[in-house]
């Protein structure tokens, strides 16, 4: 089936008959897709870079990363309420501003997620590299693209029920971790004092923790791949809305934890290089429960998360394309549906872009969390002001939720962004302006709303 082209003006919520997503899905499949998107083992990929960056106190830097993250969070949440169609932050956006503005957020969160797929072959292949020495990062890279793109193809409730075991296997290795970290305080065999991975004074310093806070934010960047399932979520905007709140004090618990206790077993004055970093919170696990645990820890949070996080960041990035395709912005065979009704042109060609990018950009794991985040940052930027616009002279507007709230967000994050280096800025910026070029040239072309300055 062939899904019909529309253009999505602003204020509107509604898709083109005969394409919409079927809405399948429950709380408690959004709660395990969403845990699967956010990882709970995400800090094990770049725990090193963020230990490096902050000096030291990588603890603080998710504290810090997890306020920011509520704010964006919340807009999310209550923007989930007000639209109930598939399309995430690029459609909050449409509808909150306008279809210019809207067009550019999606621009910029497709950086996000095509280079998140290719990111995560990579980290799952370093991992897998360490466990087989004489194996081909490459072989790798592509073998973790196109084994969780086969999946979606077969269908979302095959991959839900892969998934869940997923989680589970996941959900247990962290458990014993937890255990055995726990045991090493009680027995005072950790390296540090128990506030030093929160607060060293005599090494913190702002722009190191801001400096930070981009890297540790890629393991936050969940809350658009939740909204992306809004048109396929039983009860629409409310169980999403309910499941990203629900999913940010599980996720900040979590993530929080266990890059305290790691952080607490580093010995004092421990300077990691790129390869050291990389590795450090498979190395540290080793240290803290045994040897045998190692190799557990590799292939659970390499390999497991890694095909899971894959799937679930191969299955939003599809939809969010298949959205934008519908909406006339890509071209109309990137919104064909396959008979069981899942977006496979889409699917297909997040593989293919995942693919090149992950075998060009094997070894530039810092500069593609950093890429990741910019897109993802500067979206929630514009979601906060969109919220803030859509709620301005709203009769229910709530004083925190849609004022206090997304002005804060903006603050955190911009400060965020400043900080990131210089590679990323020019990168990202230069993402950026082509998508505000083909913004333009879509708008001359009538396939876009009015320009601000035109109503």
């Amino acid at each position: 089936m062939r899904a019909t082209s529309s253009t999505v003006q602003p204020g509107t919520d509604t898709a083109a008959p005969g394409s919409r997503l079927a809405r399948r899905l429950s709380l408690s499949d959004v709660l395990v897709y969403g845990l699967l998107y956010f990882c709970p083992l995400a800090p094990t990929a770049v725990f090193g870079i963020v230990y490096g960056m902050s000096g030291g106190m990588a603890a603080l830097v998710y504290a810090v990363a997890a306020l920011a993250m509520t704010f964006s969070a919340i807009s999310y949440s209550e923007m989930a309420k007000s639209v109930n169609v598939s399309g995430s932050v690029y459609r909050y956006v449409s509808l909150g501003t306008n279809a210019f503005t809207g067009f550019v957020t999606g621009w910029l969160i497709l950086l996000d997620y095509f280079l998140l797929p290719a990111l995560l072959s990579i980290l799952t292949a370093i991992g897998m590299v360490l466990q087989f020495p004489e194996s081909s990062r490459g072989f790798w890279i592509l073998m973790f693209i196109w084994l969780p793109a086969l999946l979606n193809i077969i269908g979302l409730k095959l991959t839900l029920r892969v998934n869940k075991l997923f989680l589970l296997v996941q959900l247990v290795t962290l458990g014993v971790f937890f255990v055995y970290s726990l045991w090493g305080v009680f027995q005072h065999s950790h390296a540090t004092g128990l506030l030093t991975p929160i607060w060293d004074g005599q090494r913190f310093e702002l722009l190191a923790i801001l400096s930070a806070i981009p890297v540790a934010a890629l393991s936050f960047v969940g809350f658009d791949a939740i909204s992306a399932l809004n048109e396929e979520a039983s009860g629409g905007g409310r169980t999403i809305s309910r499941a990203t709140l629900m999913l940010l004090l599980l996720v900040s618990l979590l993530f929080f934890a266990q890059v305290y206790l790691v952080n607490l077993f580093v010995p004092a004055g421990t300077q990691y290089d790129t390869e050291q970093a990389e590795t450090a919170f498979y190395s540290l696990s080793r240290d803290i429960v045994g040897a045998w645990f190692q190799p557990i820890m590799i292939v659970v949070a390499g390999t497991v998360s890694g095909v899971a996080n894959a799937i679930v960041s191969q299955m939003t990035t599809s939809r969010l394309i298949f959205s934008m395709a519908r909406d006339g912005r890509f071209p109309a065979s990137l919104a064909r549906l396959d008979r069981r009704g899942n977006p496979v042109a889409a699917l297909l060609f997040v593989a293919i872009v995942s693919s090149v990018i992950g075998l060009v950009a094997a070894n530039q794991v810092q500069l593609l969390v950093t890429l990741v985040t910019f897109g993802a940052l500067f979206a929630y930027i514009t979601l906060h002001i969109s919220l803030f616009h859509r709620f301005r002279k709203h009769p229910e507007r709530h004083w925190f939720k849609h004022v206090v709230s997304p002005l804060a967000g903006i603050l955190i994050l911009v400060a965020a962004l400043a900080s990131m280096n210089d590679n990323a800025r020019w990168l990202g910026g230069a993402w950026l302006c082509i998508g505000l070029v083909l913004a333009l040239i879509l708008h001359r072309q009538g396939r876009l709303g009015s320009l601000p300055l035109d109503q």
